[in-house]
C-alpha cells in the first residue's frame, strides 16, 4: 500500500452487512489479494481509504481474513461490523453494541465433573473507544434514520461474547445458562469477534466492534429474520461506524509531537531487551556459498519476530518468491530489465540479483524473519561504509521489509551487518579517491550487529527513517571495533 495513504480495514462476515457498509462508500473497486475479494472505496468527507471485505461466519474464518487484510493493507485502524443477538432484556432490537471486551466463551474442558471454562478475552482499542463515545454523545450519526428510530434506538458499550455456534434458545438452554453465569455483563452475542480480536491484536493494530442487534437470541430470531431485522440491524451499526470513522483522526508521522529545535519525534522509539541474543538467519544462510564467496561487500538488514506467533504457511511461502520480485520492482530495488533469481522452498523465500559486482535480495523465512541486502558503494579501490548513505539505505530497505506481505509479529529485533568487510573502509563518498584506499580489517568474517533488542511493530511502522539511525550507529561502532 502507499505509504502516505489512510487506510483502514473494514470486514463484515455476512454480505448483507457488507452491503449495508459498501452503501456508504464512494468510488469503490475490486481489489482481490491472496484469494480475497476487497473492496477499496472512499468515505466522503474523510481522508480514510477503506479497504472492505466479507470473511464468513465464524471465529476461525475472522482470524484468517483479518490478519490477511492487515498485513495487505497495513491500516491505522481495524473494525469488524454486522448484527448480534441480544442477551440483555435492556439491549433491543435495533440497538448498537459498542464492544469494550470481546469474549471467547467456547473455551474449556469437557470432564467428569462437568464443563470448565478456559474462556479468553480481548479488550478493544482504548483510542477508538473513545471516538465512539464521542459520537454517541455528539449523536450526529443518526440522521439517516427515521424518526421513530431516531427516538428510540440505543447505543450500549459493554462486552461482545464471541462463539461457534448459531444462539437462538430460551433462556433455559444449556449455553445460555453458561453465558449468564460466566459472562454476565456481556449484552449481545455473535460468532466472529474473537478471531478478529485475536487477530488484529496479535497484529498490533488498533481496532473496534460494533454489532447491531437483530434478534434476541431467544428461539425467536426466525420471525425477526423473516421481518428484515438482520438489514435493518446491519444498517444501524454500518451508520454508526462511519460516523466514528469520520470523527477517528489519522495518526500519521506528522501529527506526533516535535521538538521545536530539531523537528524529531519526542516519543523515541522504545527498544526493549531481550533475555538473550535471538538467532537471525544471516545472508550466508540466505544464499548458496559461491555468493559470498565471489560477491561483492554488501549490507544486510534483517527484522527477526518477537515472538514467533505462527509460521508462514507452506503454501504461502511458494508464492512469496515471486511476490517479492515484484515488491523489489515497484520499489526501485531491482530494475525492470535485469533478470532477478527465485528460490523457494518450505523453509524460505528468496530473489536476489547476483553477478557484474552487483548483490541486491529480499527473503522470507518460515519464522515470519525479513530480510533484504545490498552492495555497499564502490567508486574506486574499496567499498564504502558512508554513515549517510548508509543510513540512508537501511530507512529504505526497512521500508521494504515493512511492505512483505507476511504475518506481522508483536515485535521486531532488527539485526544488521557488512559482508566480506575486508575490502571496505569508512569514509565519505563524496570525499573518496578513487585511487586511494585505507583498510582496517584483516579478516573477512562478517561484521554483525545482533539481534539483543526488539521494537513493537506499532512503533516500527512508519518510523524507518529513526530506527536506520539507531541500527547505523550500532554498525559503525561494530566495524570500527577493536581487534576487527
Amino acid at each position: 500500500m502507499d505509504a502516505s495513504e489512510e487506510t483502514l480495514v473494514v470486514l463484515t462476515a455476512l454480505p448483507l452487512e457488507r452491503t449495508a457498509m459498501r452503501r456508504l462508500l464512494e468510488g469503490l473497486e475490486r481489489v482481490d489479494h491472496a484469494g480475497t475479494v476487497f473492496e477499496r472505496g472512499r468515505l466522503p468527507g474523510t481522508p480514510w481509504t477503506v479497504y472492505l471485505a466479507a470473511t464468513g461466519p465464524g471465529n476461525d474464518s475472522a482470524a484468517v481474513i483479518t490478519e490477511r487484510a492487515i498485513n495487505f493493507v497495513r491500516p491505522q485502524a481495524a473494525f469488524f461490523v454486522g448484527i448480534a443477538g441480544s442477551l440483555k432484556s435492556d439491549v433491543s432490537r435495533g440497538d448498537v453494541v459498542v464492544a469494550l471486551e470481546v469474549y471467547a466463551y467456547h473455551g474449556g474442558k469437557e470432564s467428569t465433573e462437568g464443563f470448565k471454562g478456559r474462556p479468553r478475552s480481548w479488550e478493544t482499542s482504548h483510542p477508538l473507544q473513545q471516538v465512539a463515545m464521542y459520537v454517541h454523545s455528539v449523536d450526529d450519526w443518526r440522521g439517516a434514520l427515521s424518526e421513530v428510530e431516531r427516538a428510540t434506538i440505543k447505543v450500549h458499550f459493554k462486552p461482545i461474547a464471541a462463539g461457534d455456534l448459531v444462539l437462538d434458545a430460551s433462556a433455559e438452554s444449556p449455553s445460555r445458562v453458561h453465558l449468564d453465569r460466566n459472562f454476565n455483563d456481556a449484552v449481545a452475542v455473535e460468532m466472529e469477534g474473537a478471531g478478529f480480536a485475536n487477530a488484529a491484536t496479535k497484529a498490533g493494530v488498533p481496532f473496534l466492534l460494533v454489532r447491531g442487534i437483530s434478534d434476541l437470541a431467544d428461539g425467536t430470531k426466525q420471525n425477526t429474520d423473516d421481518a428484515g431485522m438482520q438489514e435493518t440491524a446491519a444498517q444501524h451499526a454500518a451508520l454508526f461506524l462511519t460516523e466514528v470513522i469520520t470523527q477517528f483522526k489519522p495518526a500519521n508521522a506528522d501529527s506526533r509531537p516535535k521538538s521545536p529545535a530539531s523537528g524529531r519525534h519526542t516519543d523515541e522509539l522504545i527498544w526493549q531487551p531481550l533475555d538473550q541474543s535471538t538467532s537471525v538467519a544471516w545472508y550466508r544462510d540466505l544464499v548458496p556459498s559461491s555468493a559470498y564467496t565471489n560477491g561483492p561487500s554488501l549490507l544486510e538488514i534483517h527484522l527477526v519476530p518477537i515472538p514467533v506467533t505462527s509460521r508462514v504457511p507452506a503454501t504461502r511461502m511458494r508464492e512469496l518468491a515471486d511476490e517479492l520480485v515484484n515488491l523489489g520492482r515497484a520499489k526501485g530495488l531491482f530494475s525492470n530489465t535485469e533478470q532477478v533469481a527465485v528460490h523457494s522452498s518450505a523453509e524460505m523465500a528468496v530473489a536476489a540479483v547476483v553477478g557484474r559486482g552487483r548483490s541486491v535480495g529480499l527473503a522470507i523465512t518460515r519464522s515470519g524473519q525479513r530480510s533484504a541486502w545490498e552492495a555497499l558503494p564502490n567508486p574506486g579501490l574499496a567499498y564504502v561504509l558512508d554513515e549517510e548513505h548508509a543510513q540512508g539505505r537501511i530507512t529504505i530497505l526497512l521500508s521494504l521489509l515493512e511492505a512483505a506481505e507476511v504475518p506481522t509479529a508483536p515485535s521486531y529485533a532488527p539485526a544488521v551487518g557488512i559482508e566480506k568487510p575486508m575490502m571496505v573502509m569508512v569514509e565519505r563518498l563524496s570525499a573518496v579517491n578513487p585511487n586511494h584506499a585505507t583498510f582496517s580489517h584483516r579478516s573477512d568474517t562478517p561484521v554483525r550487529v545482533d539481534a539483543e533488542e526488539a521494537v513493537t511493530a506499532g512503533m516500527l511502522a512508519g518510523r524507518s527513517s529513526e530506527l536506520a539511525e539507531e541500527l547505523t550507529a550500532r554498525l559503525l561502532l561494530a566495524f570500527r571495533a577493536p581487534g576487527r
